[in-house]
Parts: structure tokens; C-alpha cells; sequence
């Protein structure tokens, strides 16, 4: 599933278009500091926004007009990942040393998504048994690959579906 598309889908009549601005100011500066984005979800009103990357987590909140506040957990302290349903909505708490991430009343698809992305992550981290700069340069060589192929998506080489379902082999989704 592209949650980035479900995200946008869900903001709700009269906020798409802004959901889709704020997550594509977000991959943009992902981008300019070498760093991919994954997957995001938000809450039903749409102030909080929970973007995965690569390297991190990052929990972006609207607080007003001109005022927001951002949170970022690396992929490597997180200790937890916490679920709880409410029909159709569920709650995500990310939980690391000293810090957590949550949003209150996401889809409840796209918070078991993100909770999918981030354990393959973190299972692609731990379960290798070369030394930890292989790690990490296997780590670094797919986030480069998914790039090359938002390059392919972005200039129409690529369907979005193409790219989804080698997005998702990538990360073993």
C-alpha cells in the first residue's frame, strides 16, 4: 500500500490538496539532506503527521497559523511500537529512550502499514550478520535505489504502480 497516497486520500474534502503540499515540502527537504521518504500517516484532523524515513521518524505538528513543532526519533532508539484501535481509527505511539511519537485517530490501515514499515526496517538492521557498515551501506544502497526510482516515477518512466510494488520489495513489505 503507498500510504502516502491513502494519506492524501483520507485528509478529507477541502484538505488534500494541502496534505499534498505538506508532504511534498517534506520529501523535498528529505531529499536535499540524502534521506528518503517512506511512508506517512496522519490524523483525521490532519495537525499531526507521522513521516517515516529512511534514517528516522519524525512527527510534525501543526500548532497554529505560523506555528508547528517537529519531533525525530532515529530508526535504531526505537524500543516500542504501540497500537490501539478504535473501529476504523487507531492510535500510534512510537516509543524510544526519552521520546515518543504518537498519533491519535489515524487510519487504521495505514497506522498497521507504518507499524510494518518500521519493524522491517529495524528487522533489516538487526537480522544481518555482516559487520554494521555493511548494514548500514546495504541500508544506504536501498534508500539510493528508491530514490532513483521516485526519478523514474517523477519523470513518468515508472506508474506509480510499478513504483510501489518496488518500493515495497525493497523494504520487504
Amino acid at each position: 500500500m503507498d500510504t502516502i497516497a491513502e494519506t492524501i486520500k483520507f485528509a478529507g474534502f477541502g484538505k488534500k490538496k494541502a496534505m499534498a503540499k505538506q508532504i511534498q515540502m517534506f520529501d523535498d527537504r528529505l531529499m536535499d539532506q540524502d534521506e528518503t521518504l517512506l511512508a506517512v500517516c496522519a490524523s483525521v484532523k490532519g495537525t499531526k503527521q507521522l513521516y517515516v524515513t529512511d534514517k528516522r521518524i519524525i512527527l510534525h505538528e501543526i500548532k497554529g497559523i505560523v506555528s508547528n513543532d517537529e519531533r525525530s526519533i532515529p530508526l535504531t532508539s526505537i524500543s516500542s511500537i504501540n497500537i490501539s484501535n478504535k473501529l476504523v481509527y487507531s492510535t500510534i505511539e512510537i516509543v524510544s529512550t526519552g521520546n515518543k511519537a504518537k498519533i491519535d485517530d489515524g487510519p487504521a490501515h495505514i497506522v498497521l502499514e507504518i507499524k510494518a514499515a518500521i519493524e522491517n526496517l529495524k528487522a533489516m538492521a538487526k537480522t544481518s550478520t555482516a559487520p554494521a557498515g555493511k548494514v548500514e551501506n546495504d541500508m544506504f544502497d536501498v534508500a539510493d535505489e528508491i530514490r532513483e526510482l521516485k526519478d523514474l516515477l517523477d519523470y513518468g518512466i515508472l506508474t506509480q504502480e510499478e513504483f510501489d510494488a518496488k518500493k515495497k520489495q525493497l523494504l520487504g513489505i
